[in-house]
């Protein structure tokens, strides 16, 4: 049996080797980033997979929310998504609050939207997302 994930807007399954994961993710975040971002599997079994995105980013890593610019690298979507109309933005995860120049929510709420987004793509339903924000990488683990 294999389990679906979702890694910068590309449809993966715990069946796929890891070096294929790695190269269809990297490939879509250099088009997305220009190089900027690198991704990598740290596990993956038939019930989890634990993965991180190795970036730059001024972050409070105490703080349980995340930032639009990181909604958007885990999710694939714009990041137009991920802010509120008065600046341009199709704002599709609730509440979005502001902080200098970027938009950012709850961890929790963007967990729901990943579930969803999941459940959309690919009718997949999980046990567990675990989401971590740090200042040079975030940390991600879904449970099947």
């Amino acid at each position: 049996m294999k389990n679906y994930f979702i890694a910068n807007g590309e449809v993966l399954n715990t069946n796929m080797s890891i070096e294929e994961i790695e190269s269809r993710v990297q490939e879509s975040l250099d088009k997305n980033t220009s190089g900027m971002v690198q991704f990598k599997l740290k596990e993956i079994s038939k019930k989890e997979v634990r993965m991180f995105f190795v970036r730059d980013f001024d972050y409070d890593s105490n703080k349980p929310i995340i930032f639009d610019v990181d909604m958007a690298l885990i999710s694939g979507v714009g990041i137009g998504a991920f802010q509120l109309q008065a600046v341009g933005g199709y704002p599709m995860i609730h509440p979005l609050k502001f902080a200098g120049k970027n938009f950012y929510t709850d961890i929790t709420a963007f967990i729901k939207f990943y579930k969803f987004q999941l459940f959309e793509e690919t009718g997949q339903a999980v046990e567990h997302i675990g989401l971590r924000c740090y200042s040079d990488r975030i940390l991600m683990q879904i449970i099947f």
